[in-house]
């Protein structure tokens, strides 16, 4: 995928993100005793207003509707429809933003209104985001050329821009961050999952079975059975010291089991050395980053495909890498010590992908990282996700590795106490109490 399409996706997540806490207060707004927080409210209009309104949708106006209309006739009436909804979304949220005013003032007047209008807004922006993902970037793939992408991307990566570039996008995330901060109920990341095949459906790719392992005489991991499918991101969550990162060092093979098994695509890898089960497609992102400091950015990538042969797809590949996370294109000769600690996890997942494996094994991305910088950990995982990948990440912060879970376990004192789907361990006032401080 482009820089930019990459940009307009990440950008999409977020929109979906700020679509959700608005439909959680949309539901409150439902109740007639509940009066609406103005000040939540106001914050996300501000949002839509100066960021989706003022860098989201010029900036694919310009570029990426400007050249698929140059290219084909196809899509214009799915661009003429874009364009339609861009231009009515200012008077929509001016609406909505003096229909709040009037309803705090005068609350429950106008309630039913604006919660009939408020709801419309959602439906309008969640269609328009999966009919750009689903028609508009089709299209766009299909009929520009490499000379279209080229100058597409090199706007969309302009970051002196000062409408489009870093410090614009750092003051919206900000602004983001604090959104879902302060909403009201856990919410999710990234775009609802509509259309996914149901990863129930898809074969087990791991399994664990009553694993136990000991550091000497303390037992670590006490009779642990979980299974990841392919295609799944499965999330394991739980306290410090409770398990988690011997578990992935024992599906790695850096931590010897002391009982159980652990197969992977059938093949049972109970006693196989760590290498092997490199070569078999199984990949960590290790707990700290773990980063080779002296060499480069373009090294450290590089060492992560050493089991592979495929020179020409090796370089397809690092470009991928450098799409996903353009910073690293920009430092590729910097040494990887050199890199901040977020830049540095973007790294190690890069080097791990750079192995193609079959299964991704993430081990606390977020640690130690400014919250901003977790988002856009996260958003890479979506997107890993997204595509088919299966990942097992483990995670301490509870609330972001449930939301874009599709299954998951809690882990206590070595052992998985609690099993199910993301929304449900969500839902689990165990769960709840103990991780999400709720």
């Amino acid at each position: 995928m482009s820089q930019a399409l990459q940009t307009i996706s990440s950008e999409h997540r977020s929109m979906w993100q700020v679509s959700v806490v608005l439909e959680e207060l949309c539901k409150q707004c439902a109740d007639p005793t509940q009066k609406p927080d103005a000040e939540l409210f106001e914050q996300i209009l501000d949002y839509i207003e100066q960021y989706i309104e003022r860098v989201h949708q010029p900036k694919e106006e310009a570029y990426l509707y400007r050249a698929v209309a140059e290219r084909t006739a196809e899509g214009a009436a799915m661009i003429e429809q874009f364009r339609r909804e861009h231009a009515q979304s200012p008077e929509i949220v001016a609406s909505l933003r003096r229909q709040l005013h009037r309803l705090v003032k005068h609350f429950p007047e106008g309630r039913e209104q604006f919660h009939a209008d408020l709801e419309s807004y959602i439906a309008l922006l969640r269609t328009h985001i999966k009919r750009e993902e689903s028609e508009l970037f089709p299209l766009a793939r299909k009929v520009l050329n490499d000379v279209d992408w080229d100058e597409i991307d090199t706007a969309f990566a302009d970051s002196h821009d000062p409408q489009f570039g870093e410090e614009s996008k750092a003051k919206f995330r900000a602004l983001l961050s604090r959104i879902v901060n302060e909403a009201p109920a856990p919410i999710g990341f990234g775009v609802a999952r509509e259309g996914r095949k149901d990863p129930e459906a898809h074969p087990v790719l791991l399994s664990v079975q009553d694993l136990s392992s000991h550091y000497g005489r303390i037992q670590a991991l006490r009779g642990v059975t979980i299974e990841v499918r392919q295609g799944q991101l499965v999330a394991l969550v739980g306290a410090n010291g409770a398990g988690k990162t011997t578990l992935l060092r024992a599906i790695s093979g850096v931590q010897k089991v002391s009982g159980g098994a652990i197969s992977f695509a059938g093949q049972d890898i109970t006693h196989a050395r760590p290498d092997q089960r490199v070569r078999l497609g199984i990949c960590q992102v290790p707990e700290g980053r773990q980063v080779f400091g002296p060499l480069t950015v373009e090294d450290n990538l590089r060492l992560g495909a050493y089991t592979r042969k495929d020179a020409d797809a090796i370089a397809d590949d690092m470009e991928q890498m450098y799409g996903m996370f353009p910073i690293l294109k920009q430092k590729f000769r910097q040494a990887a010590g050199t890199l901040s600690g977020g830049q540095q996890q973007m790294l190690a997942m890069a080097r791990a992908l750079m192995g193609r494996p079959k299964l991704l094994l993430l081990d606390e991305p977020s640690m130690g990282l400014a919250p901003l910088l977790i988002q856009e950990i996260f958003n890479a995982i979506i997107a890993l996700r997204e595509q088919g990948k299966t990942v097992f990440l483990v995670e301490q912060n509870a609330h972001q590795a449930l939301s874009i879970a599709d299954r998951a376990y809690v882990i206590e004192t070595g052992e998985t106490v609690i099993s199910g789907t993301g929304p449900e361990l969500l839902d689990n006032e165990q769960v709840k109490s103990a991780y999400l401080g709720i």
